[in-house]
């Protein structure tokens, strides 16, 4: 009985609470804007915005499950779907589903709902404009907010693109700066004295050879100046 219950209010909750939220919200963005007057009152058909929320839920979370909302929805959600369909209604943990599924949805559609009509019914008319532009606002409230929220998230988004483009650069020569700075030190070792290089012993063993090919020949002159002297010294 407990399992029975708890699965039948969250399921009217995810089937009849949120489809219809969603499908109010569907039609104060699209369909009011664009088919009520301004001088008139919209009328809400709730059977009608039940079923259209309910398709537009089935497919987000057939594409949540595919994996194809990455830049608008966390993975975080793919991964609790996947956790309740593992549970199962016999293992259904009712209060971690409320607190981490419905409670965000609901949250969430209730704030982009009451946030517009409070702006477009509670806090302009406060200015003092004509009613003709207090009904125009109240018709885009919705619509102008889910503009503000676009241009919001695209900022971010840029944002969040612009610093690790920049932190990539700054990387990059930071890498390029140490190996030039590294090398540089390299070459000033090898400089220094006491520090030989195969070049400079070559050019070493080059310059020995005609030093002792020099010494050679100095000591064969020696000891011919010598023979010649030596019948002088005896006469």
């Amino acid at each position: 009985c407990s399992i029975v219950v708890k699965s039948s209010a969250l399921l009217s909750i995810w089937i009849f609470v949120i489809p219809v939220l969603i499908g109010l919200l569907f039609e104060l963005l699209v369909i009011v804007p664009m088919r009520v007057p301004i001088d008139e009152s919209p009328v809400f058909l709730l059977y009608q915005d039940w079923a259209l929320g309910l398709i537009f839920l089935k497919i987000w979370t057939r594409l949540v499950m595919l994996d194809q909302m990455a830049p608008l929805v966390d993975e975080s959600w793919r991964t609790k779907f996947e956790r309740v369909r593992e549970d199962g209604f016999s293992r259904l943990r009712g209060l971690w589903v409320l607190h981490e599924i419905i409670m965000p949805i609901v949250t969430k559609l209730l704030t982009a709902l009451c946030v517009p009509y409070v702006l477009a019914r509670g806090v302009f008319p406060v200015l003092g404009y004509p009613l003709i532009v207090n009904s125009a606002v109240y018709r885009f409230a919705w619509l102008g907010c889910l503009i503000f929220s676009a241009l919001f998230f695209c900022g971010k988004r840029f944002h969040v693109w612009f610093t690790n483009l920049h932190n990539s650069i700054r990387d990059d020569r930071y890498l390029i700066g140490r190996r030039l700075h590294n090398f540089g030190e390299d070459s000033l070792h090898s400089s220094e004295p006491g520090t030989t290089t195969a070049s400079d012993d070559d050019e070493h063993e080059q310059a020995l050879i005609p030093r002792d090919q020099e010494g050679e020949l100095g000591l064969r002159f020696r000891r011919h100046i010598m023979r010649g002297n030596q019948p002088r010294m005896a006469a």
